[in-house]
């Protein structure tokens, strides 16, 4: 059967990709200069850029990650909306006008005015280093989630190739503008989706929303934070914190992506408000998901024969023979700012035979299912849930009626709750959309998962190609012979017109190449975790640097520039000793950092760093120089003392 869905479905997912293509064709119109494409002309008002930046913060990642975090660790995930309202004072009060009045394309020009031409080109270079990266990360993940653990039986590759080619179109037509707009609809279409999920689920148990609410309380999902403070315990209450807070401040600080969304309001007012319309959208939408999470966990804990068999085979323990298990897990935590998963490994997650290094159940190569069972059990390698010791047949492990594998007779319980493997969490929101929507509901949902990753796709697309033209084009005059050339223009006579020519075919270049590089990871899946990994430990360096020129008069170029490659260096260093074994000989602490402590770790340390190191490395500018570009030295963002 080629579709796991019906037709209907189908249909409605195509009519929803062809509105995003209509959207930017009809803001192809409006498009006359870089500054119209880059910047919509500074003309957008407030409430579709606050629902643009929450839209572009919930990737695809997110959309899925976050109801499958929350199946795990319940109303831990509230510690997120409350971090973004610790930001509003800072946000509101210090970067907005700062950025507003300097009126700056790219927001790491900041960084030459307040440091030195080198400190712009580094933190612009890390920048599209990393969104290029993570733009293919938000093709492939919901992609591969869909077609393995949804069971939809189109080509990968096709998946990756449209929603690739659609985001890439819209944003090549319409620019920002089409960017924000589409933006609008699918926050809209997310949450919808998710509205729709909670009332299927409801109408699907006996108790409705009283029992999602009972389960919450009995598999004790109702605690707010993990009080008693540990390094290793990642929802710890003060280390997840200031997790939250710095993620979503280097969101709003050191990021284009949603800096450059303020830059497009129509003043300093509707840049404010629409920040604050930011912050009650993602109180709203975390929470939702966090909802759907638990409902997710309640009906499979209800219907446990709808879970897939992987999920609960051979979960924890160890068999008769001397089996390794990764070391301590903890749940992984999905990043605000970047959208990416924080993967760490632990016991129970995946039994080990040592004698060839491959899982007993091999979750993506093996299949598990009744017409495979046989052979896996006479390989000894499905394990009886709780003595752990192998089946020696597969007698009673196959439903009668409906020739599915029992979840009972391979689950094991803690208390009464089916225990699911921690990879299963990816995978929850998919097959509850393709097994359980009625038809055409199912595809509105798909059409949300979509949304969540046209919304990333689209704002990294266009800020990427902000930067090259700003930061390394006008800066640098990169390709301005090439475009001259193209235009029958001089180089000096190039105008904002002949920028948007260029971006427009950056921008084409950018999505082939992001296409390119989520068929290219499909096939060397390990490779691109440990990739995104390492890349996703830039925002925390580049977020103390720009912290210490908002902030400190004393910090020097030099110093800046030192502590952010420094910075970086050991950000990367931690997250590796703490995340992998090979590199966990490196670690001399005898308690692991959970992954949450990388990213504040991370930004103390540049701000230690950089601050320290301005004693000895340069000097401190003079405080005309520094006019408008630090707190307290005149007003922030005037560059000239105001006249009397």
């Amino acid at each position: 059967m080629l579709f796991a869905l019906h037709v209907v479905d189908y249909g409605v997912l195509g009519l929803y990709l062809a509105a995003m293509v209509a959207i930017g064709a009809y803001f192809r119109r409006e498009q006359h200069s870089s500054k119209d494409f880059f910047l919509a002309g500074r003309s957008m008002g407030w409430f579709p850029v606050g629902l643009s930046v929450m839209a572009t913060l919930l990737s695809a990642l997110s959309y899925t990650g976050v109801p499958g975090e929350a199946y795990y660790v319940g109303l831990k995930f509230l510690m997120s909306p409350l971090a973004v309202w610790l930001t509003l004072p800072i946000v509101v009060g210090a970067i907005l006008p700062l950025y507003r009045r300097l009126e700056i394309y790219s927001v790491y020009e900041y960084l030459e005015m307040r440091f030195d031409l080198a400190t712009r080109l580094t933190g612009s270079a890390l920048f599209v280093v990393w969104r290029l990266l993570w733009l293919g990360g938000v093709l492939y993940a919901p992609c591969k989630v869909l077609v393995i653990a949804a069971g939809l039986e189109i080509p990968m590759w096709l998946l990756l190739i449209v929603l690739g080619a659609v985001s890439t179109g819209y944003t090549y037509m319409g620019g920002i503008k089409a960017v924000i707009w589409t933006d609008v609809i699918q926050s809209i279409v997310m949450l919808g989706g998710l509205l729709l999920i909670v009332g299927v689920v409801w109408w699907s148990l006996p108790g409705g929303a009283g029992q999602v609410w009972q389960t919450t309380v009995d598999l004790e999902r109702n605690r707010l934070a993990e009080w008693s403070f540990r390094w290793s315990e990642a929802w710890c209450f003060w280390g997840i914190l200031p997790h939250f807070a710095l993620a979503m401040l280097s969101f709003y600080v050191a990021d284009q992506i949603t800096a450059q969304r303020f830059l497009t309001a129509r003043d300093l007012r509707a840049a404010r408000q629409s920040f604050v319309l930011n912050c009650v959208s993602v109180s709203v939408m975390i929470p939702a998901l966090t909802y759907v999470g638990l409902c997710l966990l309640t009906f499979y804990q209800a219907h446990p024969q709808t879970m897939r068999p992987v999920w609960v085979t051979n979960v924890d323990g160890i068999t008769r023979r001397s089996v390794t298990v990764p070391e301590t897990r903890t749940a992984p935590l999905i990043d605000p700012r970047t959208g990416q998963p924080q993967r760490s490994f632990g016991t129970g997650d995946i039994l080990m035979d040592p004698t060839s290094g491959t899982p007993l159940i091999d979750w993506d190569a093996d299949r598990l299912d009744a017409s495979t069972i046989d052979r896996l059990v006479a390989e000894q390698r499905v394990l009886r849930p709780n003595t752990k010791e192998p089946f020696l047949d597969s007698n009673g492990l196959i439903d009668a009626d409906s020739g599915r594998l029992v979840i009972d007779k391979l689950a094991m319980r803690r208390g009464d709750e089916i225990v699911l493997h921690q990879r299963a969490q990816d995978e929850l929101l998919p097959r509850f959309i393709t097994e359980q929507l009625p038809m055409g509901i199912a595809g509105l949902v798909l059409a949300a998962l979509f949304a969540a990753s046209m919304s990333s796709i689209d704002s990294g697309l266009n800020s990427i190609c902000t930067l090259m033209i700003a930061d390394f084009q006008r800066r640098l005059g990169w390709g301005r012979q090439w475009l001259a050339a193209r235009r029958k223009k001089s180089p000096d006579a190039l105008d904002e017109q002949d920028e948007l020519y260029l971006s427009r075919r950056l921008v084409l270049l950018l999505g082939v190449a992001a296409t390119a590089f989520s068929l290219i990871v499909s096939q060397i899946d390990d490779l691109f975790s440990i990739m995104i990994a390492v890349v996703n430990t830039f925002g925390g360096p580049l977020l103390g640097v720009f912290l210490l020129g908002i902030f400190t008069r004393r910090t020097t170029s030099r110093a800046a520039l030192v502590a952010l490659w420094a910075g970086t260096a050991m950000t990367v260093w931690i997250m590796a000793a703490n995340t992998y074994r090979s590199w966990a000989w490196t670690w001399p602490f005898g308690e692991r950092l959970a992954s949450p402590w990388t990213l504040v770790v991370s930004v103390v340390i540049t701000l230690l760093l950089g601050y320290t190191l301005s004693f000895v490395l340069g000097q401190a500018k003079p405080k005309d120089q520094l006019r408008g570009l630090v707190a307290g030295v005149g007003q922030l963002g005037r560059r000239t003392a105001a006249r009397h």
